[in-house]
């Protein structure tokens, strides 16, 4: 006799586990929700309605955590509630048609469980983007003084006359690598960046941006910028997406463009400006608080007639975090799938890898590779990198040994 232990995570890897020991295949079907686990955090429901649920998930064979004042007092709680796809989804069918908001509970564990295997179908632009597992955007800086070292700009001396053919030639090696978005930003935002005119932004951007769209005409292009005017200057010269670290809030009447032309748009979390925002920032909760912005941002976009296929969100990861902020945010990433949008992600090269390896700058591929396949494992969509040939790579690599 021997004993292995399993590691399941999804329907599929449990059924190939099933299918090889000859189970019957309607046998697989009912058996395999039962080898995943699942553990969601229900937060703000009534003692009186969690306790109810607790009760529930015992009659199921599993346990629903809370509060020992819950069990004795009226109030507001929190409650965990675990068990396997089976039994969470018997509890859905028990309490769907239940008082007390055991019914919007339900909706909303049904929503996401749904959304475990959900396909994105983005709308940016004239362009249809479908995301059935994480893809790459490539990074072009267009700036002297880039934090990663690979401001173009830079390399000629701040000048303006940079070839264009070095540009196409890295937006040329990035898409043959894989990259199906490629993001252009003209402003440095590393901590404690002094930002520069709309008018210097748009000299560095839009004379590549040109370039790049008359070679690229069908790849996505996204704009690093959060200034009305640099954002509409781009959108003339048919870029896709907005990417902004403010999440509109600097420039709201970008809104006004977001929507004529239907481009898509990124809401990432910054606390302060990238100049104050490294200055002592500090969290009680940085998941919640960062779930709790985003989801602001995302109603104040829905209220203003944006389409929600047009929205990503970024948890914002070195913007304003401390070490252990970032890492936490990675560690929970999956928390933002609540989002019901595309998380889009930016570690590439990022401090906090130096500051755990003890890494240069240019020493931080192995520590951006990690942080992204890990990143990927727990739920991003879009991962933002300088290196896209070997992030393909290691994603293709990680893709096969975990279907396998």
């Amino acid at each position: 006799m021997r004993i292995t232990p399993l590691q399941i995570n999804n329907p599929q890897s449990a059924a190939k586990y099933l299918h090889t020991i000859g189970a019957e295949k309607y046998g697989i079907k009912i058996m395999a929700p039962k080898t995943i686990f699942r553990v969601f955090k229900v937060e703000g429901i009534d003692s009186y309605a969690a306790n109810i649920i607790k009760q529930h998930f015992l009659s199921l064979g599993s346990d629903a955590a809370l509060s020992r004042d819950a069990l004795v007092k009226k109030i507001k709680t929190d409650i965990i509630i675990f068990g396997t796809l089976s039994q969470i989804r018997k509890f859905i069918q028990k309490v769907k048609h239940q008082p007390f908001g055991l019914r919007a509970l339900a909706e909303q564990l049904h929503l996401r469980l749904k959304n475990e295997e959900r396909t994105f179908h983005c709308l940016v632009r004239d362009k249809h983007l479908v995301i059935k597992k994480p893809i790459i955007c490539g990074v072009i800086n267009l700036t002297p003084d880039s934090f990663s070292n690979d401001g173009l700009l830079g390399r000629h001396g701040n000048s303006y006359d940079t070839p264009k053919e070095l540009i196409l030639a890295k937006v040329t090696e990035m898409v043959k690598s894989g990259a199906k978005i490629i993001d252009i930003g003209g402003e440095s935002t590393r901590p404690f960046s002094r930002p520069i005119s709309e008018e210097e932004e748009i000299r560095r951007v839009i004379p590549y941006l040109k370039v790049i769209r008359k070679h690229f005409p069908r790849i996505i292009l996204s704009v690093d910028t959060y200034k009305y005017r640099v954002a509409k200057a781009a959108i003339e010269e048919g870029v896709d997406i907005i990417n902004d670290i403010t999440a509109l809030r600097h420039s709201p009447q970008i809104v006004s463009l977001i929507k004529k032309y239907r481009i898509g748009c990124i809401l990432m979390h910054m606390k302060g400006t990238p100049r104050s925002m490294q200055r002592s920032p500090h969290y009680k909760n940085v998941i919640q608080e960062v779930l709790q912005f985003l989801e602001k941002r995302i109603n104040f976009c829905l209220t203003q007639g944006i389409e929600q296929r047009q929205l990503f969100v970024d948890p914002g990861v070195g913007f304003g975090k401390r070490l252990e902020d970032n890492l936490r945010i990675l560690n929970h990433l999956y928390a933002f799938k609540s989002l019901e949008l595309p998380i889009f992600l930016g570690v590439s090269r990022k401090s906090f890898i130096g500051t755990i390896a003890g890494a240069k700058v240019e020493e931080r591929l192995p520590g951006t590779v990690a942080s992204i396949i890990i990143a990927t494992f727990n739920g991003a969509d879009i991962v933002r990198v300088h290196d896209v040939r070997e992030i393909a790579q290691a994603m293709k690599i990680s893709d096969r040994i975990v279907h396998n």
